[in-house]
């Protein structure tokens, strides 16, 4: 599976091209935001996804569509050929996950300030609690409620159900391994059934992330970095175009993750 990391506060060359693509829905929620800086970040994630999943698709990025699921989770129009993709975004960073036809969920959470063994006790099961509390400094307390919460959120989100019903989810993977950086998760009574297993994603300092993918069997993430033009980055799909007629303005640079 792909998950690709989109930064929200791209060039404006690069913004106005994602503006194009955007379609009615989304521009009517662009127009609803009173924030600029909202506004920029839901044109770049929304845009750039439009992008990449034109390269899956074989259509043009301005044809995509989308229609909601029961909870409101955004699902490609028409069955997308199977594929099964989902978006988290958090301050200036997206995650776009993409697989084939098992379901996924991801989740990006920007490190913030709160109190991490409140919020720990409050929500996650009382193992994950004390876990996230033994922390000798603020700052680890910190890492671990981020960490522990991007994987619950990601198991959600593959599942398709509400926050709320997956804060009891247990992920600390203790005793729960999979191999490879895998973490295979089961939910309990009063909790997602499952199974999931779950990967740690590494991205930018400052965030924390993870994948979730429905079942059992094991994956490879391919973390893919958008726009990004470096010395091992892959070209642009063939024939891919923006509306203004030039070609995708970035490489497709490749990062595999053993998860």
């Amino acid at each position: 599976m792909d998950v690709w990391l989109i930064p929200l506060d791209p060039p404006t060359e690069t913004l106005e091209e994602c503006a194009v693509l955007l379609d009615t829905d989304e521009r009517r929620r662009v127009l609803s935001m009173l924030d600029p800086r909202n506004r920029r970040r839901f044109t770049a994630a929304h845009g750039a996804i439009r992008v990449i999943l034109s390269r899956y698709l074989g259509v043009p990025a301005g044809l995509i569509r989308w229609r909601r699921g029961e909870h409101g989770k955004p699902e490609l129009a028409g069955g997308g050929h199977g594929l099964r993709v989902n978006l988290s975004h958090s301050g200036d960073l997206a995650a776009l996950a993409v697989s084939r036809r098992r379901a996924v969920g991801v989740d990006v959470q920007r490190l913030a300030p709160v109190d991490a063994t409140a919020l720990a006790a409050r929500y996650f099961p009382e193992t994950e609690a004390k876990f996230v509390a033994s922390g000798t400094t603020a700052a680890t307390r910190l890492l671990r409620f981020t960490r522990l919460w991007t994987r619950k959120e990601a198991c959600v989100k593959a599942s398709g159900a509400r926050l709320a019903e997956g804060l009891g989810l247990p992920v600390d993977g203790r005793g729960r391994g999979a191999g490879r950086g895998m973490i295979a998760v089961r939910g309990t009574e009063g909790t997602l059934p499952g199974p999931y297993l779950v990967c740690d994603l590494d991205v930018p300092n400052g965030y924390r992330a993870s994948v979730a993918l429905a079942g059992t069997a094991p994956f490879e993430v391919v973390r893919r970095d958008w726009p990004d033009v470096g010395a091992d980055a892959t070209p642009a799909p063939t024939g891919a175009r923006w509306p203004s007629g030039g070609r995708v303005p970035a490489a497709w640079g490749v990062r595999t993750t053993a998860c």
